[in-house]
C-alpha cells in the first residue's frame, strides 16, 4: 500500500464486506431452485410434447403406416436425482425416429431430448425464448429445433417444422 493514499477505516472494511455479502447472499437465494417440482414439471413437458407428436402424426398412425410406442426409461440427473421418464418411438417398416429425453439441467436450456433416425439426428432443447427471463422458464419455455453442433440461435418448433425434420429423418422429403 502506497502512504500517500488513504487506507479504508475498519468500519468501510467491514462495510464493503457485508455489502457484498448481502450481494452474493441474495444472488444465492435467488438461484434456489425447488429440484423435486423441477423434476416434476421436466416430465410433464416431456409428456405433453409426446402427446401432442403423437395426435400430430395421428392421420398416418391411423392409416396403419406408422406406429407410436412409449416406453418408460430411468434417468439419473445430480440435481434431480433417478427417476422415471417417458421415450418416444415412431417406427415405420424397419425404420425409427427414436425422441429420448437426455437432461433436464443443461447449459442454456431447461431441457433437451435426443433424436435418432436413419437419416440423422437432431436435438429438441426446452429454453426460455431469447430475450425473456430464464428464471421465468415454467411459464415461457419452448421447444426449438437444432441438429448437434449446430451454432445458436434455436429455432422454436411448431408442427411444420417438426414434421420436416421427422420427414428428412425418415428421408421421405420429396427431392
Amino acid at each position: 500500500y502506497s502512504t500517500d493514499t488513504a487506507m479504508p477505516t475498519k468500519k468501510e472494511l467491514l462495510d464493503r464486506i457485508q455489502a457484498k455479502a448481502d450481494k452474493i447472499r441474495a444472488e444465492e437465494d435467488e438461484q434456489q431452485v425447488d429440484w423435486a417440482a423441477r423434476r416434476e414439471w421436466w416430465i410433464k413437458q416431456v409428456s405433453d410434447l409426446f402427446d401432442h407428436l403423437i395426435q400430430l402424426l395421428e392421420p398416418v398412425t391411423h392409416a396403419g403406416n406408422i406406429s407410436a410406442e412409449r416406453i418408460s426409461i430411468e434417468l439419473s440427473e445430480e440435481q434431480l436425482g433417478q427417476y422415471k421418464i417417458d421415450q418416444l418411438s415412431f417406427k415405420i417398416g424397419h425404420k425409427k425416429v427414436v425422441l429420448k429425453p437426455v437432461a433436464s439441467v443443461i447449459f442454456g436450456g431447461v431441457g433437451r431430448i435426443d433424436l435418432a433416425a436413419p437419416r440423422g439426428s437432431a436435438r429438441l432443447i426446452l429454453a426460455s425464448p431469447d430475450g425473456a427471463d430464464a428464471r421465468d422458464y415454467m411459464t415461457n419455455a419452448k421447444w426449438h429445433v437444432t441438429a448437434p453442433g449446430r451454432a445458436q440461435p434455436l429455432e422454436v418448433m411448431d408442427d411444420e417444422i417438426f414434421l420436416e425434420m421427422f420427414s428428412e429423418l425418415i428421408d421421405l422429403r420429396s427431392h
